[in-house]
């Protein structure tokens, strides 16, 4: 008789450790692909292209292209504006030796972004996403701010409309680690629009 309930006892003791055992593989499971499935939503990468786009008046998206590199190192691609009417030879140039240099980025600053200026001197035009390269932040920052500064002293004395937005523009680093910045009509919406999208 005590044989028999030693066994029994067995068999509830194995039976309850083999229940535990299931159910805290399927929650370390269920948490380890939670884990995974939240980390690859946290670092898919945003289309910065795209979210300047959507911040802006259709005006600025018909009459000015958004830049941003290409696949392949030193290459560059374009939404918007004149894009389509330009080789990509052309198009790879004007950002190389037009855009970048104007903006006052050099390689090396950045890891992606989205760029659109006006290259007009009477208008007073430039939008920005910058994810900086490592340890880059503030090199981006200055950068930056030595455009809309530029762009404040070539209209002070000239296009006083043109002055008052460029005086009012905006450069900022966000809470995702982007340098933004908004040197247009409507910026605080523009800006207000490009950090929520950001966030998303």
């Amino acid at each position: 008789m005590k044989k028999l309930i030693v066994a029994a006892l067995a068999v509830f003791a194995l039976a309850a450790l083999v229940g535990c055992s299931n159910s805290s593989s399927s929650s370390s499971s269920s948490s380890s692909s939670a884990s995974s499935g939240s980390s690859s939503v946290a670092t898919e990468p945003k289309d910065y292209s795209q979210i300047l786009h959507d911040a802006r008046e259709d005006e600025w998206n018909e009459n000015l292209m958004i830049v941003s590199p290409g696949e392949e190192e030193g290459t560059f691609t374009a939404i918007d504006g004149y894009s389509s009417d330009l080789s990509e030879d052309d198009l790879n140039s004007q950002v190389t030796n037009l855009v970048l240099p104007l903006i006052g980025l050099e390689e090396g600053d950045y890891e992606d972004f989205a760029i659109s200026v006006s290259g007009i001197i009477t208008q007073s035009y430039g939008v920005a996403i910058v994810k900086p390269a490592e340890g880059k932040t503030e090199a981006v920052k200055a950068a930056l701010e030595d455009y809309v500064a530029k762009q404040q002293s070539s209209m002070e004395n000239y296009l006083m409309d043109q002055y008052e937005i460029a005086k009012a523009a905006k450069v900022t680093v966000v809470p995702t680690g982007e340098v933004v910045m908004v040197c247009c009509e409507n910026q605080d919406a523009v800006l207000t629009a490009i950090q929520d999208a950001l966030a998303a």
